[in-house]
């Protein structure tokens, strides 16, 4: 049984065209992971928390298998450092974290500097333990598992197949459409997708500065997500008839600022600045 899982995911990870292995690995895992947590309703376990736990299961599947992918597919072995994870040692790991959460807070500020002098912002000023406990498993839990995914794993993946300018926009393409949107406004849609594009490519740039590092890019979308969350539950509150431009899109009550206009502005700023900066040798 064992031989037969093995030859199974060897033929799978070998798929021609090879494409198709990239594209359906990541729902086949969704798929297993699902399957997985079934057995948690046996326990009158809550239907709606089924597929976090789904979720769950489906990435620590990812980790387990990422180092066989990589090594059938490209007789890679030291996978975790070509993906940015080991790359560095643990303190130079945590510094680049610390800077890439440094660097979210700078992103939030300006992001709120326009919605501060149009006085759509109330000050609450409420704390909560739980909260920050909540928004701290969110930022980390977020971007841990989508820098793996996107800035690592399949931005590899397309770099080795495709060269490293159809990586960057192939990968930042796909983040922006893979995340789901309740709102039906045609321009909140288009300023959420784009938001996503160009945060995605700028990860990218992000990476590609650090020499491969992923820690800087995983503080930097983990700070987005997780200080965001806090603020917005119980620091702050921003007024539903926020306009988009300034807040973005509203989804259960917070609004998601990388669907502002000037949200995308700075994002499309910060890549000219990093491809500026950069070696054209590191990043092309």
């Amino acid at each position: 049984m064992i031989n037969l899982t093995k030859k199974f995911i060897k033929s799978f990870f070998l798929l021609k065209p090879r494409f198709l292995s990239t594209i359906f690995f990541i729902p086949l895992l969704y798929l297993i992971g699902w399957v997985f947590a079934q057995p948690l309703l046996l326990f009158d376990f809550q239907k709606e928390n089924l597929s976090l736990i789904g979720t769950i299961f489906t990435f620590f599947l990812f980790i387990f298998l990422i180092p066989s992918w990589f090594n059938v597919r490209w007789n890679i072995r030291n996978t975790w450092e070509i993906i940015g994870v080991n790359k560095n040692n643990f303190l130079q790991n945590i510094f680049d974290f610390s800077k890439g959460i440094l660097f979210s807070i700078v992103l939030i500020t300006l992001i709120l500097i326009p919605i501060l002098k149009s006085n759509y912002i109330t000050w609450i000023g409420e704390f909560s333990s739980d909260i920050l406990l909540n928004s701290i498993v969110l930022g980390l839990g977020i971007g841990i598992a989508e820098e793996i995914i996107f800035r690592a794993w399949f931005l590899e993946e397309l770099k080795m197949e495709y060269g490293i300018k159809i990586a960057i926009f192939t990968q930042a393409l796909v983040f922006s459409l893979i995340h789901p949107i309740s709102d039906n406004s045609f321009w909140n849609i288009i300023g959420l997708r784009l938001g996503w594009f160009f945060l995605a490519i700028l990860l990218s740039l992000v990476r590609r500065k650090d020499k491969g590092s992923l820690w800087k890019c995983i503080g930097i979308h983990g700070g987005l997500v997780g200080i965001w969350f806090f603020i917005n539950h119980g620091l702050i509150k921003i007024a539903d008839n926020t306009p988009s431009f300034l807040a973005g899109p509203f989804t259960q009550n917070v609004s998601n600022p990388i669907g502002s206009f000037f949200a995308i502005v700075i994002l499309i700023l910060l890549c000219i600045l990093y491809l500026g900066k950069s070696n054209n040798k590191a990043i092309l």
